[in-house]
């Protein structure tokens, strides 16, 4: 959707440093399969290139040209494309790793389970309703309590898990998830 678009092109021009990758990406990354990896949502793609770095061929999926600019060049095998996630859907069995970091797209997740190879990790982590939270101010990006564990139960479960952090907008709830596809 194009207001999405012009949203998250703002947000990195404002803020267009690459983090670092997410520490759920980095325990459990090596753990995956080699191959190849999608990272959905992957904003500047601090993700993407830590396991391009590791030998994986990333595709980086984000609606934001702007931030998918600063990953043109970053890595050889980093393939960045534009996508609107409302309406995108991977391509069956293609992925050995799928990435979701601090993203929700509840229409998405049956696409996500069909894209991993047989054998394939899923690593997920997103933000969960919690009514101290400051960090997402629509209850639409807001996991409800292990609804992610609920939503990948015929997945093999390696991790889950519900925790307490503060973030740079102020304290949160975090869901954990890694899986492989059965």
């Amino acid at each position: 959707m194009e207001k999405h678009r012009i949203k998250w092109n703002e947000r990195y021009r404002k803020d267009p440093k690459r983090k670092p990758p997410a520490a759920i990406v980095r325990r459990f990354g090596a753990e995956a399969p080699g191959g190849r990896a999608l990272d959905i949502a992957c904003g500047t793609g601090g993700n993407a290139v830590f396991l391009a770095e590791r030998g994986f061929d990333v595709d980086a999926v984000d609606i934001s040209d702007v931030a998918l600019q600063s990953l043109a060049d970053a890595h050889p095998t980093v393939h960045p494309f534009q996508a609107d996630l409302d309406v995108y859907a991977p391509p069956a069995e293609q992925y050995d790793l799928i990435l979701n970091i601090r993203f929700l797209s509840r229409r998405l997740f049956p696409y996500i389970r069909e894209a991993l190879r047989p054998g394939g990790m899923l690593i997920f982590e997103t933000y969960v309703e919690a009514p101290w939270s400051q960090n997402v101010s629509c209850r639409d990006y807001l996991l409800r309590d292990n609804e992610l564990l609920h939503s990948f139960l015929s997945m093999y479960i390696l991790y889950y898990a519900e925790r307490n952090k503060q973030t740079h907008k102020g304290p949160a709830k975090v869901a954990s998830l890694v899986g492989i596809r059965k």
